[in-house]
């Protein structure tokens, strides 16, 4: 695969680049919102075969991910993305004191590697996309044959969508929610000679939105957001199908 994959994403680089572009680089807000998933990112580690030294993040920008891994486990780090800033990449980069990277600027569907990487992620990426098995798929040409590999996405299914329907419809339509069944991480690993090594729902209830809200959503978001910071401890200690917030998935070649 490669260039002969069907572009029929759900977002565009000027989407991308608009949403971004108000962002501030705050190391501290990056090193705690990223560190929440610190259990995963040592599974991901430990299963490699070898003694990880490089990383590739697929969807890079901003590089807030990237960043965290490579500086905290002394990676090489490449991103790859389509968005034209690449400076902003390369800021996050040096604010976690990184001067060795590699930034990619390209787009995932028509890029080619002969390059192998031992760690490849991949943060909230293939559900923006219909067919996202194939993107799923072209993730495997930059694994190394002892590396490992992470996919996370967001959960939108269940009560989720019912929320976003009301508060937050515009960012909705941006995710394919069929990307969002344990199945595909589950056949993701089978079409592709893969080991799963971990599947599961992870987060407390995602009650932030994505856009302006009228005098009754801000009441209803008020209402649920007052709810669920009281709830959250609780799903995040049991996470579960309908309302956690996020999927992750870790493979290694077999």
């Amino acid at each position: 695969m490669g260039s002969e994959i069907t572009d029929n994403r759900y977002t565009d680089q000027q989407y991308w680049e608009k949403y971004y572009k108000a962002k501030r680089i705050n190391t501290e807000r990056i090193t705690k919102v990223v560190g929440l998933y610190d259990v995963y990112w040592e599974k991901l580690i430990h299963a490699c075969k070898k003694k990880p030294e490089t990383i590739i993040e697929i969807g890079a920008y901003p590089g807030r991910y990237l960043a965290y891994l490579a500086s905290k486990y002394k990676l090489q780090p490449t991103s790859l993305d389509f968005n034209s800033d690449v400076n902003a990449i390369k800021s996050v980069f040096k604010s976690f004191n990184i001067d060795n990277f590699d930034c990619i600027q390209a787009d995932f569907l028509e890029h080619q590697t002969n390059l192998k990487y031992d760690l490849v992620i991949s943060v909230g990426f293939i559900e923006h996309f219909e067919n996202f098995d194939e993107v799923m798929d072209k993730h495997c040409k930059y694994l190394s044959e002892t590396g490992a590999m992470l996919i996370m996405i967001p959960n939108m299914r269940y009560v989720k969508k019912w929320y976003a329907q009301l508060l937050d419809s515009q960012n909705l339509k941006i995710h394919n929610l069929k990307s969002m069944k344990l199945k595909n991480f589950k056949d993701f690993a089978d079409r592709n000679n893969l080991e799963l090594k971990t599947l599961t729902y992870f987060g407390g209830f995602p009650f932030n939105v994505h856009q302006n809200l009228n005098f009754w959503q801000r009441m209803l978001f008020k209402t649920s957001r007052s709810v669920f910071k009281i709830l959250n401890p609780l799903i995040e200690k049991y996470p579960n199908r309908y309302l956690s917030s996020s999927i992750i998935s870790i493979y290694t070649r077999r």
